[in-house]
């Protein structure tokens, strides 16, 4: 009778050591969760603040390129832009009698993986470290967009830099003077701008995928892979990364 107790009495310690041996690790695992929340939003709020930095830059650019303009405009009575001609070419209406059965051919016998090609090149990209210049460059691109940069057109070349070089914060006076350097003298706004994309391009750590299937979709792959359809392939795709262009593709244009 004794040996039973004895036994009962162990099987309860057991218990008890068992439940007290979750407990601490529930305790564990909900403070690891905890802290695991807590740090995912300081994430979360150090991106939100970035980016609500990089917004409030833009606008002070914006807000001091307009205050500089007003007062171009205000010491100002009239002035004219001249306007460009667009020009257009004609095409032929000439197809092939053996378009179709030239291109049944390459339906037939110009197939590849597309999905395992993409992955093949993001293994050997080497992702350039621009990322601050990129930004940059970004924000402003989209402070001189649409209507600031036609209403500086208005005036002479160098009431133009006068008024980007009093407004433009330090990063951008950089790019101002990057610019003359290049290409001697500045000229206009518009032009600037222009150059500033082409550079945004060069430093832009994107993969742009061009497909000529509606339904592909490689962004899967990688946060930097950017799919887009394009009618005017045929076949293939294209990888465009920088300014380097990777053609497996047939274009609409080589079939006429």
């Amino acid at each position: 009778m004794s040996e039973i107790i004895l036994v009962i009495a162990l099987l309860v310690i057991a218990i008890a050591v068992i439940f007290m041996v979750l407990a601490i690790f529930s305790r564990e695992a909900e403070r690891n969760l905890k802290s695991n929340v807590s740090d995912r939003i300081l994430i979360y709020d150090d991106l939100i603040e970035e980016k609500q930095a990089r917004l409030e830059s833009v606008q002070n650019r914006v807000d001091a390129l307009e205050r500089r303009l007003r007062e171009l405009e205000e010491g100002e009575d009239s002035h004219t832009v001249a306007t460009g001609q667009m020009f257009f070419t004609r095409t032929t209406g000439y197809c092939s009698p053996d378009l179709k059965r030239d291109y049944r051919n390459m339906r037939e016998h110009f197939s590849f993986d597309r999905r395992g090609l993409v992955k093949d090149f993001l293994a050997s990209y080497v992702v350039p470290d621009t990322k601050h210049e990129y930004e940059v460059i970004d924000d402003l691109c989209k402070t001189l967009s649409g209507d600031l940069c036609y209403r500086l057109l208005a005036f002479e070349s160098s009431e133009q830099y006068e008024a980007l070089n009093d407004s433009l914060d330090d990063d951008g006076k950089k790019l101002l003077s990057l610019y003359i350097e290049d290409r001697g003298d500045f000229d206009t706004a518009d032009r600037f701008v222009y150059w500033l994309s082409c550079r945004r391009d060069r430093l832009d750590p994107s993969v742009v995928v061009r497909t000529a299937e509606k339904d592909d979709d490689f962004s899967d792959l990688s946060p930097l892979v950017k799919t887009i359809y394009d009618k005017g392939l045929c076949e293939g795709i294209q990888i465009i990364a920088g300014r380097q262009l990777y053609d497996f593709s047939i274009h609409r244009s080589e079939l006429g």
